[in-house]
């Protein structure tokens, strides 16, 4: 058997391999793979690339690549829907899972899960309102317990308990630190308080000591610690803050005068700057001198918004541009379809000219801003589908569930360097 001959070589011109090469489209360079092509998938298929080899696991998880696939993110950010039970004594652990649900208000009544945390066996105390920033998910809990999540990765951690606090209710802020480049945590609690008579002798006053810590996410010395700021010039009431880029918006009390059912009020709203660490006071609204169980503070586009609600049927809607001083103006008076029992939340939409309100994590509306109209978008009790997936759906109907609506991009952050 005679054997075989070698193919002879036919010698190709520079000029002829480069027509070659771009006329088969054989060659993509990495810049235009990763930055141009790869960069549009969403965060569960780029967390599969990352298996590909080094080189690849490397910039898909680089600062430069992650930054930029947020940024495309942000253009098409959505909501998340976050269930939660009603437990008579929020310090017992009550619910066995978190669960997140992707979720479009307008276009369906499904939510699909898209990430589940089990608590087995004890269970998780009671959480309050979740806070995002950047795909990232804080899970404050009642009982001063912190959990922050990555549904797009299922990466979640129980972050470090804070300084004792005397009182049960814990609130907690999170936000990005646009000098540092960091993750922020912050929390406020009280060390102490006494009640001292009233000058008039009726009646008596409460004088609290009180304390701020903030905790950095991510790498360094300063990172996954506790560190004391200073102290709030006034005690810091325990609802939910807003984060705006480099600051945090605290609802604080002032001042108490009178007493029983007499008694007045006044607020301020304190700015905790994530540089410099320091407070700064301003006004309420010209609406309220102080933040009922039945107001709400919100970021609304950017802007701090004031949700005033002096009567079960109507909300006034207060916005404030961002400077040295708060400058307050109103947006919106809008009259309810129903009665709200608790408070009303508002959150953006892809329209910048309609909002959407929760009332009392129940009912969800489209609000028209140019004139106040409401539009019912879903009875989230009743119509909302929670599909797992897996053939297990569901609507919650009469069980006392709070709807928390979020909203949400998706993220290649990473929470724990290790």
């Amino acid at each position: 058997m005679n054997p075989p001959v070698p193919k002879r070589r036919r010698e190709i011109s520079p000029d002829q391999a480069a027509g070659s090469v771009a006329g088969s489209g054989s060659y993509i360079s990495d810049d235009i793979l990763f930055f141009q092509i790869l960069i549009l998938l969403p965060v569960k298929c780029l967390v599969r690339l990352q298996s590909v080899c080094k080189s690849w696991r490397a910039t898909i998880t680089s600062t430069h690549f992650v930054r930029r696939h947020l940024e495309i993110s942000r253009s098409r950010s959505s909501v998340v829907l976050v269930p939660r039970k009603y437990q008579k004594e929020p310090a017992k652990l009550g619910s066995q899972f978190v669960n997140i649900y992707s979720f479009q208000p307008g276009q369906s009544k499904t939510a699909k899960l898209i990430f589940q945390k089990k608590f087995y066996p004890s269970g998780i105390p009671m959480f309050s309102m979740p806070l995002h920033c950047d795909g990232l998910i804080l899970i404050p809990c009642k009982t001063g317990n912190i959990f922050l999540c990555n549904p797009a990765t299922k990466e979640f951690v129980e972050l470090p308990r804070g300084s004792r606090n005397v009182f049960f209710d814990h609130s907690f802020a999170f936000g990005f630190d646009t000098l540092s480049g960091t993750y922020k945590v912050a929390r406020h609690f009280v060390r102490s308080y006494v009640d001292k008579p009233q000058i008039d002798g009726v009646g008596t006053i409460r004088e609290y000591s009180c304390g701020h810590e903030i905790m950095t996410i991510g790498v360094g010395k300063d990172a996954w610690g506790w560190k004391a700021t200073m102290d709030p010039p006034y005690p810091i009431k325990a609802r939910t803050p807003i984060c705006l880029p480099g600051f945090f918006y605290w609802s604080a009390l002032h001042s108490e005068a009178g007493h029983g059912h007499g008694k007045v009020s006044l607020n301020v709203i304190l700015r905790f700057s994530l540089h410099s660490e320091t407070f700064t006071v301003h006004p309420n609204p010209p609406c309220r001198g102080f933040l009922s169980d039945n107001d709400t503070l919100s970021d609304l586009g950017g802007k701090l918004c004031y949700v005033h609600s002096a009567s079960p049927w109507e909300i006034a809607i207060w916005l404030a541009e961002d400077g040295p001083v708060l400058d307050w103006w109103l947006c919106r008076r809008v009259r309810l379809p129903l009665p709200r029992f608790l408070r009303v939340c508002v959150c953006a939409s892809a329209d910048p000219d309609k909002i959407f309100l929760s009332i009392d994590a129940h009912h969800l509306f489209n609000c028209d801003l140019s004139d106040g109209s409401i539009e019912k978008v879903v009875d989230m009790a009743h119509d909302v589908l929670y599909d797992h997936g897996d053939g297990i759906k569901f609507t919650t109907g009469a069980l006392p569930i709070a709807h928390y609506m979020v909203p949400f991009v998706e993220s290649l952050l990473c929470i724990a360097p290790w």
